[in-house]
């Protein structure tokens, strides 16, 4: 750890969780888009699921507010921008190469003015992440600077899968992938937190029905 300077650690797990935090939302965005179009309410499920307020009007005024409103620190947008700044001040840590992807994002995002082929251009915007996250892998020798930042998206997807309620499969899934970059990134956790919330998610009594999501969350964000 100590081939990198404490205050980019910060920087480097959270890049990793914003940018999977993008990826994700879309991703869900994609599965729910067409109920929402044949159920004009379907949206307030979206966001009770997603755990953020319905500030939003109709189905129109969410898809579109909630794909590019910078002033809403939900949007796919806000946190598309969270993770740039990130990128930003880690500039010389991962390159300026790979930090294109995702002022490509950006770009491609905040250009965006056709909403009824939005998914078309959130493609776009998945394929610019995955990019990224190909080049990290392709231009960072730094082993440790890869490492944290996949730690932060791992810790973002058994997060949001835990919001989301998914099937235990899912969930177990992304603990082990969680426990690997735990183990190898030499950064400090709450062991203790990690073991309870694996004997949660891996007892074979538990299912879908009697998981308590809500100290499942709690355990996952008190790791770090």
């Amino acid at each position: 750890m100590d081939i990198i300077a404490l205050n980019k650690v910060d920087n480097l797990i959270w890049l990793g969780r914003y940018s999977e935090r993008v990826y994700s939302t879309i991703k869900e965005f994609f599965i729910s888009y067409d109920k929402m179009l044949e159920h004009p309410n379907f949206y307030i499920k979206y966001c009770n699921d997603f755990k953020i307020p319905n500030i939003y009007s109709d189905t129109e005024d969410f898809v579109k507010r909630y794909i590019k409103d910078t002033n809403d620190p939900n949007s796919i947008i806000s946190n598309l921008y969270r993770a740039y700044d990130n990128c930003i001040i880690l500039r010389n840590e991962i390159g300026t190469q790979t930090m294109s992807y995702l002022e490509l994002a950006v770009n491609d995002l905040t250009s965006l003015k056709d909403f009824d082929s939005c998914i078309i251009d959130l493609q776009n915007i998945l394929d610019h992440i995955l990019a990224f996250w190909a080049s990290l892998d392709d231009e960072i020798e730094n082993y440790e600077i890869r490492n944290i930042i996949k730690l932060g998206r791992r810790l973002e997807r058994l997060d949001m899968y835990l919001y989301l309620h998914k099937d235990m499969h899912e969930l177990v899934k992304a603990c082990d992938m969680l426990e690997h970059r735990l183990d190898y990134s030499h950064i400090p956790y709450n062991k203790e937190a990690f073991i309870e919330l694996q004997s949660m998610l891996k007892n074979p009594n538990t299912n879908q029905d009697n998981l308590d999501y809500n100290k499942a969350i709690s355990l996952t964000e008190s790791l770090i």
